[in-house]
């Protein structure tokens, strides 16, 4: 019988069907077509409403001509206040391959700068990206970041957030301050607005809150002192919002914040950026990104106009004055 591998054809093909059972190299089917690029939004916490994140984005996007489910997907995460699992998230992000990472708020660029190298990254609704490293002007950042800040948010000068307790409480002599003790950032705007506070001669008093955990009792501490109203900053703050605000409520002392939300939840009254404008803006930075540009041809914005809110059912009467320049007025009907 003659041997079929004599013959260099036959010799050659079988040769091929050996290295190809043991190496795998037949020949493929075309892999399956990938989703829209995954828009991934990590927030440090939830105190902001999506007007000013998801919805103000997705705006941006739609402005830049973009369709979410056919040219994007956003996937939205949050630590709810719980900062330490920032890195975590980020994370999660960066192996899921994100188009872009949106970075909520101050803490989660602040983790981001550590962690993400090479993924393009737009933060939004914060105060300062230049305290955290993402660069040290508005044309001169990291390579793969860019985004929408405003000074005003956290608000440098302070001098503005004690005016409108000044104004509101003409007989006010002393100031709470509750400040996530676990963020930078908070604490260094504690440490303004109880300068701004002094330098208008209000007493001060201040409490950290270490965790959202903690923010019943920081809040119970901070009453037993008698400020005449409360001023927030932070994330664990905002995120203990309802326990923050019902202990003041039932102490008679009026809370004071940056978010237009919590005004409507029973703060008296905030000063805060527009940023659901800026989030247009960042929109539109994605979609840049999106279609090719490189975060490090794009500035960072900065937002400059800031909006008052205020609530005329929490017990303090608002001065008309005041309620004349807000943008927002709510009161007993709204106030959930």
């Amino acid at each position: 019988m003659t041997n079929p591998f004599r013959t260099p054809w036959t010799l050659r093909a079988a040769l091929l069907l050996a290295v190809t059972a043991v190496t795998g190299c037949a020949e493929k089917k075309p892999a399956a077509p990938a989703g829209p690029p995954v828009v991934a939004l990590v927030r440090a916490a939830d105190w902001m409403g999506s007007e000013w994140s998801e919805d103000a984005i997705k705006f941006g996007l739609e402005e830049a001509g973009l369709e979410e489910g056919r040219d994007f997907t956003l996937q939205l995460s949050s630590a709810q206040g719980d900062i330490a699992s920032l890195p975590t998230l980020l994370q999660a992000a960066v192996d899921a391959k994100a188009a872009v990472i949106v970075a909520l708020q101050d803490a989660t660029l602040q983790v981001a700068v550590q962690q993400v190298k090479t993924t393009p990254v737009v933060f939004h609704l914060l105060a300062d990206p230049f305290a955290a490293g993402a660069g040290t002007s508005d044309s001169s950042h990291l390579a793969n970041f860019t985004g929408v800040y405003s000074p005003g948010f956290g608000d440098p000068e302070q001098d503005r957030r004690v005016e409108l307790i000044r104004r509101t409480l003409p007989k006010a002599k002393s100031v709470g301050i509750l400040f996530s003790s676990d963020e930078p950032l908070a604490a260094s705007l504690k440490d303004k607005m109880k300068a701004a506070a002094e330098r208008a001669g209000l007493r001060v008093a201040e409490v950290g809150v270490a965790s959202i955990n903690d923010a019943s009792q920081a809040t119970a501490s901070l009453i037993a002192l008698k400020p005449d109203a409360i001023e927030i900053y932070g994330n664990s703050v905002h995120t203990a919002f309802e326990a923050v605000i019902g202990a003041a409520k039932a102490a008679k002392i009026p809370v004071f914040s940056a978010s237009p939300f919590e005004v409507m939840k029973g703060a008296t009254a905030a000063i805060y950026p527009d940023f659901q404008e800026g989030g247009t803006v960042a929109g539109g930075m994605v979609a840049r990104i999106l279609k090719g540009e490189s975060p490090a041809n794009i500035p960072f914005h900065r937002v400059t106009t800031s909006k008052v809110a205020v609530n005329t059912g929490t017990g303090t009467t608002v001065p008309a004055d005041i309620k004349n320049e807000a943008s927002k007025v709510v009161g007993d009907s709204t106030n959930p």
